[in-house]
């Protein structure tokens, strides 16, 4: 009998002594590094490509760019060609009314008023009549124009604002003032819509 109760209370003990080591705390595993993001701003200050105190010579900036359209155009594929033409200066409506000017081998053929032509503005003399063609010798081929911005561009205008078409390259956008007492006039252009006439190569 006593063989039996020391038994029990040793599968007893056992028990408790196997619960108690399994209800410790676990030892803690050691952290987990966890990465974050961190987000790396780089600033820098980009050099300027023309310094500050560097002597710009403006003249010869425009006559870099007006040679460097005037090689655009003279890729284009024939030297006859009509484009749509608008002078902003004059004294008239007719002579700042829209044309077209059709140019053959490199010269001026013909000008002809544009159908949206708006040729009278009610400023004109009460005797005043419009031509019926406009002066074919107030206009221009492409080459001619480019000379014309070449030369007001040496006589030393107060502002120029020039645009080029990125096709052929020929001025489409001219505006160059001049100061109020120059001997120059202002010159003030649009040019829109080249087309190259059909014809063999020239």
């Amino acid at each position: 009998m006593n063989r039996l109760l020391l038994l029990v209370s040793l599968i007893v003990g056992a028990v408790a002594m196997l619960a108690a080591c399994s209800s410790e705390p676990k030892p803690a595993s050691p952290p987990t590094a966890v990465p974050t993001a961190t987000t790396v701003v780089v600033t820098s200050t980009p050099l300027p490509i023309v310094p500050e105190d560097a002597q710009v010579d403006r003249k010869a900036a425009m006559s870099l760019g007006i040679d460097l359209h005037r090689q655009l155009w003279s890729t284009r594929p024939s030297d006859s060609y009509k484009f749509g033409f608008q002078w902003n200066v004059g004294d008239h409506a007719y002579e700042r009314a829209n044309v077209e000017v059709r140019i053959v081998k490199g010269l001026v053929d013909k000008v002809v008023w544009a159908s949206n032509a708006i040729k009278t503005d009610g400023s004109e003399p009460a005797d005043f009549v419009v031509p019926e063609q406009p002066d074919i010798a107030s206009y221009y081929s492409i080459d001619g124009l480019f000379r014309m911005i070449s030369e007001a561009i040496e006589n030393d205008p107060v502002s120029v604002t020039l645009g080029f078409d990125s096709v052929f390259g020929f001025p489409t956008a001219v505006d160059i003032v001049f100061p109020r007492n120059s001997e120059h006039e202002d010159l003030s252009f649009f040019a829109a819509q080249l087309i190259p006439l059909p014809g063999p190569p020239q």
